[in-house]
């Protein structure tokens, strides 16, 4: 089997929900635990054996994902292709179960799957699942901007329910290029998901055992994610923050204009890392009150004229002074003040959520 098919297939086996590989002929050449407890192991066979199984149902299909029934169960299915020129064109199509978020009506994704040149690879692909601008629970008002440098994304959020009384709220940003940084997006948010309940304990505890889902990988170890976790308690009203190496600090925009920053440190999730202590920082809040969260890539673009850098101050100083605006405002200010800083072209992505408290 050739490298690169190799690299996609050790990804895949880490994924814990149903995902395959298949080749330009549609034919299976790996399926991994999840998959092979839906259907057994098809490997070698054609996909159209499965469609036409009567346990496999399309129920609606659009640019990179599509919704449908296996056995009964929605899952959306995330498809994405990539060009290893010679060595053929493969498709990783990935199952999330989506049948919690279709009851509740509450948290929608969308994916971005982008073809992008590289120097072995032809064509590579990102792929990336982000909630939705809205409100959420009558507790958050959520609005964000995302804009990938290139083809290559690798920042991420979400906004996840715990109870009626607690919400998670991070954001995080994966190191590297290619194949493997693009789907490591997709696995860091799943495996998030799937560890809800260790967040009710508390967002440190949830890092910890992240981290060492992480470490168990079998990827390059010149990899790593940094995360900036939050969780919101609304009858306490506090704001519990903890922070795997995430350099961009979070901000609390107050009610009467103040601005915070809160610093808070922790070593990135990596393969460096052995069994880490997260620690948490506890703010108060109160309705009217604002997070801000964003990543690396709004600070560090640099003024081609000055070569200053726009810089943690800058997003502190745009916050203080439109406090009184949506947050929808305020994240199109920070983008377009901070693409104001950069040279012809963007060197990282950028990402900004901004979060304010209802009740």
């Amino acid at each position: 089997m050739k490298p690169q098919n190799e690299a996609i297939i050790r990804l895949v086996e880490n994924i814990s929900i149903p995902a395959w590989v298949i080749d330009e002929a549609q034919t299976i050449i790996y399926m991994n635990l999840p998959m092979r407890e839906l259907f057994g192991d098809l490997s070698g066979q054609k996909t159209a054996i499965i469609y036409e199984s009567g346990s496999f149902e399309i129920k609606s299909r659009s640019e990179g994902f599509s919704e449908v029934s296996i056995v009964d169960v929605p899952f959306r299915r995330i498809s994405a292709t990539a060009d290893l020129g010679e060595e053929g064109k493969y498709t990783v199509e990935i199952f999330e179960d989506i049948s919690e978020q279709q009851l509740a009506h509450t948290n929608m994704a969308k994916t971005l799957a982008r073809i992008s040149a590289g120097a072995k690879m032809a064509k590579t692909i990102q792929s990336s699942i982000l909630p939705i601008d809205n409100i959420y629970w009558n507790t958050i008002v959520l609005n964000s901007l995302y804009l990938p440098a290139d083809d290559l994304g690798g920042d991420f959020y979400d906004l996840l329910k715990l109870s009626d009384d607690e919400f998670l709220i991070y954001i995080a940003d994966v190191s590297g290029h290619g194949i493997q940084a693009a789907l490591l997006t997709v696995f860091m948010q799943e495996r998030v998901r799937a560890n809800m309940d260790i967040a009710l304990t508390g967002t440190g505890e949830l890092l910890r055992k992240i981290a060492q889902e992480f470490n168990s990988l079998d990827i390059d170890s010149s990899l790593y994610t940094t995360m900036a976790m939050c969780k919101y308690k609304k009858s306490r009203r506090e704001l519990s923050i903890s922070n795997a190496g995430h350099n961009c600090y979070p901000l609390i925009s107050r009610h009467s204009g103040r601005t915070e920053t809160i610093p808070t440190h922790g070593m990135p999730l990596c393969k460096l890392a052995g069994d880490i202590h997260y620690d948490e920082e506890i703010v108060s809040m109160n309705p009217g009150d604002r997070l801000i969260l964003y990543t690396d890539g709004i600070v560090e673009e640099i003024d081609s004229a000055t070569g200053r850098a726009f810089g943690a101050e800058g997003v502190r100083e745009l916050t203080e002074a439109h406090h009184a605006y949506s947050g929808d405002y305020l994240a199109r200010e920070v983008m377009d003040k901070s693409a104001r800083f950069a040279l012809i072209n963007a060197k990282d992505d950028r990402s900004i959520v901004v979060a304010d408290i209802l009740s």
